[in-house]
């Protein structure tokens, strides 16, 4: 019950705890109980990696001819949003501490706290999650990518080992999660 009141309150939730006690597990099970799996796109796990500095990682990045090629977070944000449905989607960040979150995570944390109520819609939103800049000359990608936010049935999910291998959490990242 306190991970699924954690989940409706924010739509980030923190799980900590040791190495193997199921932390990964309880997310996949609780979002194949609501049917969202890995087979239908609506289930994604994400390990995150040691080296991750900077969002391109999760979020994507222009290559070397200035194209955008998105992540696996931006193509999970642009599933959820273009869902009329409503279903959930879930984005299981497995060992998100093993990098520094903040590098790599920092602008989702910020368009988090955006987040409000669209009367027209009946949705909440959040601002943008790129700037137009981002995308340069890539037409194509700003026109499918440029105005994605962060919608209402998307949650993120971070898993986190309390261990001497990982990053501590700055307060930034505590304030917009709730953590179990």
């Amino acid at each position: 019950k306190n991970y699924f009141l954690a989940l409706k309150t924010k739509p980030f939730v923190i799980l900590a705890g040791i190495s193997g006690t199921g932390k990964s597990k309880l997310v996949k099970l609780f979002a194949e109980a609501v049917g969202a799996t890995s087979e239908n796109g609506r289930f994604s796990l994400i390990p995150v990696r040691p080296d991750w500095s900077d969002p391109s990682d999760l979020l994507g990045y222009k290559d070397i001819n200035g194209m955008f090629q998105p992540g696996p977070l931006t193509n999970i944000i642009k599933d959820a949003e273009d869902d009329n449905t409503n279903r959930p989607y879930f984005v299981c960040l497995d060992e998100m501490n093993l990098a520094r979150v903040e590098y790599y995570f920092s602008d989702i944390l910020s368009v988090m706290e955006t987040r409000e109520k669209d009367i027209e819609k009946q949705r909440i939103v959040t601002d943008g999650i790129f700037k137009k800049e981002f995308f340069g000359s890539d037409i194509k990608a700003y026109e499918k990518y440029g105005k994605l936010y962060l919608p209402d049935n998307l949650y993120i999910i971070g898993t986190v080992n309390m261990d001497e291998t990982t990053f501590p959490f700055s307060k930034k990242v505590l304030d917009r999660a709730n953590t179990i």
